[in-house]
């Protein structure tokens, strides 16, 4: 029987195979592609003589085969991906995850036959890895073992990686604030889904809670064709196989749409893409759904755009569960005037303050925003603020949080009531007379002890120093500067 660590281990020593030639970005869509043939391939030996087999793998993407093959393999596994999408044209989640990729060239800077060489051997590797539910010691090892391996990944993708995974206890507190309920059948959707770590989170949640995965039906969107691709296969390798996952741009081009409307959820969960440009500005104005009811953001920031889609397609009992970047919370003008609607409109629950340098390759701090259009009687015309951005365990490269973390905000959460330092409960009226300003520690303040309190003198100090550092590296930059003949104005 194969262990959780036995498994992670012979996964990333077969990663390290790939990692060796190719760039970080390659590696991963390599990995996670032919890993999902070889899961499929040993799916369908287990499942052979099952009358309800869950789909069909053809001879050509039999791993049986694959490994026979000594040359030409980049052309092969195209065979292999294509004859799979083609034998289960009925089972949408596996569409458009092999067709869009070539694995004839992964990488421009090697050459065909140095990535021929390196598949053969990934793939010699993997045939004495057994991938069948049979082997595993646990239900959904294969799917934990993904979520550790992502991680691992993104330590070497840095700010690339960020842009679209969500680190997993950072995505379990969010499905965990918005309380899933257990025997009843729900719908939770990412517009934004990146890699799709909230749904496998919503899964892992649901089946806790002991209710069965069918109870929750999972939606998504993304607008990157390989991540869009790469969200299916992490789903996929959670043995989840009920899923609807679209591609396109969710501003400009909303895909769960039924009847020329948008598609209503219980529970909305997403880290969209903090403050873009140019998220689809051009066509607000003209958006047929009708989602900028609130006000129509600024070119330069996207984030209310987005806030704006998810309270678009909350149902009327719906909670949604936004990350989204501290600016959020106080920037001014068109923004201003549309958080003061959406807070006048009692929409929000509660607003978390998290730590900085949790997300890959930002360090800037972040806040959860908690939508809730069907408050609890004694939460109406309130909004509770908790200020976590000193809990978490610091590390070299990036912070992280910590279980206890995650416990403390959702305990909080699920108090709603005043807590020294940490928690508030603020009426709207407050939050009226300070102009609808969310910052979070205009309402919780951090109590100082005496080694918290700022030495004045010291400091100055400090800033002279600084001060003069500063000017001395002017002088010498400028020295240089000079020496290459260009003219500085005094």
């Amino acid at each position: 029987m194969i262990t959780l660590k036995n498994l992670e281990d012979r996964l990333w020593s077969g990663a390290v195979i790939l990692q060796n030639v190719f760039s970080p970005s390659d590696c991963i869509n390599c990995f996670f592609r032919i890993l999902l043939i070889k899961r499929l391939s040993d799916l369908f030996e287990e499942e052979v003589y099952k009358p309800d087999k869950r789909f069909s793998i053809p001879v050509i993407s039999q791993w049986n085969y694959l490994q026979q093959i000594t040359g030409n393999i980049g052309k092969v596994l195209n065979e292999a991906g294509i004859a799979i999408e083609t034998y289960n044209t009925k089972l949408k989640e596996l569409q458009g995850i092999f067709i869009s990729y070539d694995f004839e060239n992964i990488s421009s800077r090697v050459s065909l036959r140095e990535q021929d060489k390196v598949l053969n051997e990934f793939i010699f590797y993997l045939s004495y890895i057994k991938l069948q539910n049979s082997y595993f010691v646990e239900t959904d090892l294969l799917g934990r073992v993904c979520e550790s391996l992502l991680e691992k990944f993104g330590d070497s993708l840095g700010k690339e990686y960020g842009a679209f995974h969500t680190p997993q206890k950072v995505a379990q507190l969010l499905v965990h604030l918005l309380e899933l309920q257990p025997g009843m059948s729900m719908s939770i959707c990412d517009p934004f889904c990146g890699l799709g770590g909230m749904l496998t989170e919503s899964i892992k949640q649901i089946k806790h809670l002991g209710s069965k995965q069918n109870d929750l039906l999972l939606y998504g969107q993304d607008i990157n064709q390989n991540t869009f691709s790469l969200a299916k296969i992490n789903l996929l390798l959670h043995d989840i196989f009920d899923f609807d996952i679209r591609l396109g741009d969710t501003i400009r081009e909303p895909q769960l749409v039924e009847n020329s409307n948008l598609m209503l959820f219980d529970r909305v969960i997403s880290n969209p893409p903090f403050s873009i440009r140019n998220w689809g500005d051009d066509l607000a104005k003209f958006d047929v759904y009708g989602r900028l009811r609130y006000g129509i953001p600024p070119k330069g920031s996207g984030d209310f755009a987005f806030i704006q889609h998810i309270l678009a397609t909350l149902k009327n009992t719906g909670k949604a569960g936004v990350i989204v970047p501290l600016g959020v919370l106080f920037r001014g003008g068109a923004e201003s005037e549309i958080r003061t609607r959406i807070i006048e409109s009692d929409l929000i629950e509660a607003v978390i303050g998290l730590a900085a340098n949790l997300f890959y390759g930002t360090g800037i701090a972040t806040a959860i925003l908690i939508f809730n259009r069907d408050k609890q009687e004694d939460r109406k015309n309130k909004v509770l603020f908790i200020n976590a951005s000193n809990e978490y365990q610091k590390s070299r490269n990036q912070n992280y949080l910590r279980e206890e973390d995650v416990t403390h905000i959702i305990t909080a959460y699920q108090a709603f009531q005043d807590e020294e330092g940490y928690a508030k409960v603020v009426a709207l009226e407050e939050l009226a007379a300070n102009e609808y300003i969310l910052n979070i520690n205009r309402y919780v303040l951090t109590p100082k002890d005496e080694k918290d309190k700022i030495d004045i003198e010291a400091e100055i100090i400090k800033l002279r120093e600084l001060e003069a550092q500063r000017a001395e590296a002017e002088m010498s930059m400028n020295k240089y500067l000079r020496e290459l003949g260009i003219e500085l104005s005094d």
